[in-house]
């Protein structure tokens, strides 16, 4: 049987039996891969500190032709992200991190810069506080990665593109078409999103902006309500479910400053 090694992201995690554990990882080489680690819960040597939740680690595993559970040889940790673990709000947002990633990826496909990213946004809230910007730019990115991302260049209708849409104040979306509606085409009576021309340009910008270069975009109070009321809801259109660590975000901070 093949022995691999890769870093990987442990994005989920439950007991199996007495001693063992079925885990889903993260990898930037093979993409989501389900394994499980005999005696994980037992053994001190090979697993101490490895295989919790959000771990960063260098997992090295056995396959058979790549199909079903991977057997979970050993990992060298590379970071644990303490603070997450500690903190509420950190938890929650790096809990919507993980489920996000883990319901959008397909089983062994690669994805190396949905790893990248899902890495440096862990690493952002494990050093800084959650900010609902940061959230927004999460979802816009692992949409556009992942191949789920909103049409918002031109209007899906009529094609009209933002040069030819200046004397709108507004434009709208539609999550049943997955586009923009420009003001001329928004009476066809189905379910709009209201948005400005400013808030899609922004959207457009972080779908497609480097990643080191990311923090260098700004959301307006606009752009921030904005984006919210039309990511989430387009997100749990594309999925088919609501998920349910956004919906405890939404629960758990409804009230603060920085409200979902």
């Amino acid at each position: 049987m093949p022995l691999f090694t890769t870093p990987a992201i442990v994005t989920r995690s439950m007991n199996y039996g007495e001693s063992d554990k079925i885990l889903t990882f993260f990898t930037r080489d093979f993409g989501k891969l389900k394994g499980i680690a005999k005696g994980a819960r037992r053994s001190k040597k090979r697993f101490q500190n490895v295989l919790s939740l959000f771990s960063h680690l260098r997992l090295i595993f056995f396959d058979r032709e790549g199909m079903g559970l991977v057997r979970v040889e050993s990992g060298d940790i590379l970071h644990t992200f303490p603070r997450i673990r500690e903190d509420l709000k950190r938890f929650y947002y790096g809990n919507y991190y993980l489920e996000l990633v883990n319901e959008m990826a397909g089983e062994r496909e690669v994805n190396a810069a949905a790893f990248d990213l899902l890495l440096s946004f862990l690493i952002d809230i494990d050093s800084t506080a959650p900010e609902e910007e940061r959230l927004r730019m999460f979802e816009i990115r692992m949409l556009s990665l992942f191949g789920y991302r909103p049409h918002l260049t031109r209007c899906g209708l009529c094609k009209r593109g933002w040069e030819e849409m200046k004397e709108s104040h507004s434009v709208f979306f539609s999550l049943e078409r997955g586009t923009m509606i420009c003001d001329r085409c928004s009476k066809s009576g189905e379910r709009l999103i209201p948005l400005s021309l400013g808030t899609v340009r922004l959207i457009d910008q972080v779908a497609q902006v480097e990643l080191d270069k990311l923090r260098r975009l700004k959301f307006t109070s606009q752009a921030l309500s904005e984006s919210g009321e039309l990511l989430p809801p387009f997100i749990t259109h594309q999925l088919g479910k609501e998920l349910k660590s956004l919906r405890a975000i939404k629960e758990r901070f409804e009230n603060s400053k920085s409200e979902i």
